[in-house]
């Protein structure tokens, strides 16, 4: 929206007083409305995350140490399986941040998870929603040890 502010006139007739080329000197004000930047602000993923994470392999405990670099995160996955077995698996977490949602890839390699499974290697994919302070998602993927790994869902909360 322009604003235009003209000189006060005291009559139309002081309008005749001003001949071609002597019009007075107009001061014109633009008023830009941008909108609120901070609601588009990229969400900051850099840190620790951690949660509850379920899925057909059983319940488990999930933590992520991350970083951001543009639209790309990486860093390591720590996650405490079956809550009956304590086998922990140490890996790599990597995914594309687009506004508020994230596509994500967690993989274990051999050698990744405790004994007895520590030739065992697992991958899995998945869609979160990114706020302030949470990752919440679903993920499925496979195991070379225990095949499908299906209705995976995860929350983890700003450390």
């Amino acid at each position: 929206m322009f604003r235009v502010r003209l000189p006060k006139l005291k009559s139309l007739a002081t309008l005749g007083r001003f001949r071609a080329g002597s019009l007075p000197l107009l001061r014109v004000r633009l008023v830009l409305r941008l909108p609120n930047l901070a609601l588009h602000r990229p969400r900051s993923l850099t840190g620790t995350w951690s949660g509850p994470a379920n899925d057909s392999s059983g319940p488990g405990q999930m933590t992520w140490q991350v970083t951001r670099s543009g639209t790309s995160i990486s860093g390591d996955d720590v996650h405490d399986r079956h809550t009956s077995t304590k086998v922990t698996g140490r890996g790599t977490v990597s995914g594309t941040v687009s506004g508020s949602s994230l596509q994500f890839t967690v993989s274990v390699l051999a050698g990744g998870f405790d004994s007895p499974y520590s030739t065992c290697s697992a991958s899995v994919s998945g869609n979160a929603t990114i706020s302030s302070a949470s990752v919440t998602g679903t993920y499925d993927g496979s195991s070379s040890c225990s095949g499908a790994i299906a209705s995976g869902q995860l929350t983890l909360n700003k450390q």
